[in-house]
């Protein structure tokens, strides 16, 4: 308990606030309280009425609440304080419920302060506490452990399938080639500035290279940024997706930055346009297929054999139009495997990348090379025809299928 100095202190403290200054019978009521209590004396509602509400020997307190209702105010009203101006004073004075004498409190025997709460709380209860919290702890762990079993779990395929086994358990990084359009630069005189150009037989560095010795007088030079097709983005969500779903973090670059030096670095897969292929066309070798970009021809020379079907597509047109997609899985050159799903327009490869990772279509592939060879090889060629309107496909079809055997 305070000293008598320091609650007169107090007291003017809290009738001189925002709370108080505006109410003189409240400021008034809470003066007579604390000066009640101070000297020793009983207050009943009674004496109440007739000391500071001025009523007469005839009050009653069941016809008039004057009494309680300003008690309760004055509680009120003492709570508000403490919620702002007085929310950092040492003491609390209080006048509890169904009694009217004032006490000063200290703080620290407030229990109902959130500061004191969990202190007085840890004090009784400490290893009922410690309990709570290792159960809680338990049950996070048990949650956490579920969850990661639930996570190793999830495959959108099979780790074992044929096709992309390689990829779902390599030991080796695996490399997600996307396929960029070649774009060379030229300073227009007109507008004063370098216009980006596109030219569908300039499809690599060397390409250009030829061109600036065909026509010397011009200045041109490779762009610094990569131009992605359609071809290319839409393919990668079915890939990333089964390959994340395994466990695999792939790495990406863009097939104009390869080099031969790191086919043999990866497990690698190649998504987008067939003019995008520069350094892979060479793996090519190890099919039997072989691709012109102008036309829009891949010519298939059967194994054991010298006669040749030619194939060809039309250019891309906004009605309807058929596309040819190379989906060729071959052996690189130290023991690692190479995925090619390349197509000329943007309808194809999108289209065979679901079609390989689809559970259904997938199967059909495989059941097609079971009933050929009584096996899902481990490497393939496959060419496709699709057929549909803009980028939406509505008919797809395997021309051709063989096992490649590794030499």
């Amino acid at each position: 308990m305070s000293t008598e100095n320091t609650q007169k202190k107090l007291l003017e403290k809290i009738i001189n606030s925002a709370e108080f200054s505006g109410s003189k019978v409240y400021a008034s009521y809470l003066a007579y309280l604390v000066e009640a209590a101070k000297s020793g004396k009983c207050l009943k509602e009674t004496s109440i009425a007739i000391d500071f509400f001025g009523k007469d020997a005839n009050f009653n307190p069941a016809e008039d609440t004057i009494v309680r209702s300003h008690t309760y105010t004055l509680r009120k009203k003492l709570q508000s304080y403490y919620y702002s101006e007085g929310k950092d004073d040492e003491y609390r004075l209080r006048i509890p419920k169904g009694h009217y004498e004032t006490t000063f409190v200290p703080i620290t025997e407030n229990l109902y302060h959130p500061k004191h709460l969990f202190r007085w709380l840890s004090k009784r209860y400490y290893l009922l506490i410690i309990l709570i919290l290792c159960i809680l702890l338990g049950l996070m762990w048990i949650y956490y452990q579920n969850l990661c079993g639930k996570l190793e779990t999830y495959q959108i395929i099979d780790r074992n399938d044929p096709i992309w086994q390689e990829y779902l358990q390599s030991k080796l990084p695996v490399l997600v080639v996307v396929g960029d359009h070649f774009f060379f630069n030229k300073y227009d005189e007109t507008y004063q500035y370098a216009i980006d150009i596109r030219h569908g037989k300039i499809n690599s560095l060397a390409d250009m290279e030829a061109l600036k010795k065909e026509f010397p007088d011009n200045s041109i030079k490779s762009t610094e940024e990569p131009y992605f097709p359609y071809h290319s983005i839409w393919s990668l969500p079915p890939v990333l997706s089964i390959l994340y779903s395994a466990g695999q973090k792939p790495l990406m670059r863009k097939s104009s930055s390869i080099s031969p030096q790191i086919l043999g670095e990866f497990n690698l897969i190649f998504l987008g346009s067939i003019k995008t292929l520069y350094t892979l066309k060479h793996t090519l070798s190890e099919s039997h297929f072989a691709f012109e970009i102008l036309p829009h021809k891949i010519t298939y020379t059967a194994p054991d054999s010298s006669e040749s079907q030619v194939f060809r597509t039309s250019l891309h047109s906004a009605g309807p139009n058929e596309d040819l997609v190379l989906a060729l899985k071959l052996p690189g050159p130290a023991n690692n495997s190479i995925f090619i799903i390349a197509s000329y327009h943007s309808l194809g490869a999108p289209e065979i990348v679901n079609y390989l990772t689809a559970t259904a279509t997938r199967k059909g592939v495989e059941q097609k090379f079971i009933d050929k060879y009584g096996k899902m090889p481990q490497y393939f060629e496959i060419l496709f025809r699709v057929t549909g309107i803009d980028k939406t496909a509505y008919n797809t079809e395997m021309l051709i299928y063989n096992e490649i055997t590794k030499n």
